[in-house]
C-alpha cells in the first residue's frame, strides 16, 4: 500500500510539471515573456511546441533560430533607443531655434521703435522749425494776400526720402490676411 501510494504521487507529480516547452511567435520562438505576451495581445494566438519530441537536428534549428530572434530583438531595441534619442535631439534643437527667433524679433521689433523715435523727434523739429518759419511767413503772404501751395523739388524729395527710410524697416504686409 505504500509503494502504491509513492507511486501515485510521483505520478501526479510528473503530471503536472511543464516539462520542456516553448512558445512560439508565429515562425519563431518567442525569446522571452515580453515577447509571447505582446504576440498574443496582438494575435491572440499563441503555439506551444515540446522540446522533447523534436529530434536533434530539429534541436539545433530550433536553437539557430531562437538566436537569430535574439539577434534581431537586440538590434530592433537599439535601433529604437537610438531613434528616440534622435527624435529628442532633434525636439530640443528646433526649441532653441524657436527661442533664438522670438528673440530676434524682439531685438529687431525694439530696433524699430527706438529708429520710428528717433524719426518723430526729427520730423517734430523739422515741423517745429518749418512752423516758426511759417508764422514768420504768414503776416508777409496775407499782406501780399498770394496763396503759395508749390512745394520746391528739394523739399519734396527730403519727404520721399523720410517715408522711404521709414517704410524700409517694415515688414511687407500679408496681402492673403485681408478679409474680402
Amino acid at each position: 500500500m505504500r509503494f502504491f501510494l509513492i507511486f501515485i504521487l510521483f505520478m501526479f507529480v510528473s503530471s503536472c510539471s511543464s516539462g520542456n516547452k516553448t512558445f512560439w511567435c508565429g515562425d519563431h520562438p518567442c525569446i522571452n515573456k515580453k515577447e509571447k505576451e505582446a504576440y498574443f495581445k496582438k494575435n491572440k494566438v499563441l503555439e506551444i511546441k515540446n522540446n522533447k519530441k523534436l529530434s536533434k537536428k530539429e534541436m539545433s534549428d530550433l536553437q539557430k533560430i531562437i538566436e537569430q530572434a535574439k539577434k534581431k530583438e537586440k538590434k530592433r531595441i537599439i535601433n529604437e533607443k537610438l531613434s528616440n534619442k534622435e527624435a529628442k535631439l532633434e525636439e530640443k534643437r528646433k526649441k532653441k531655434e524657436r527661442k533664438k527667433l522670438i528673440k530676434k524679433a524682439k531685438l529687431e521689433e525694439k530696433r524699430m521703435i527706438k529708429e520710428q523715435k528717433k524719426l518723430l523727434k526729427k520730423n517734430k523739429n523739422n515741423q517745429v522749425k518749418k512752423i516758426i518759419s511759417k508764422e514768420k511767413e504768414l503776416p508777409k503772404k496775407n499782406k501780399l494776400k498770394v496763396a503759395n501751395t508749390k512745394i520746391n523739388d528739394t523739399e519734396f524729395n527730403q519727404i520721399v526720402d523720410l517715408i522711404k527710410k521709414r517704410n524700409l524697416k517694415k515688414p511687407y504686409p500679408n496681402i492673403n490676411s485681408i478679409p474680402n
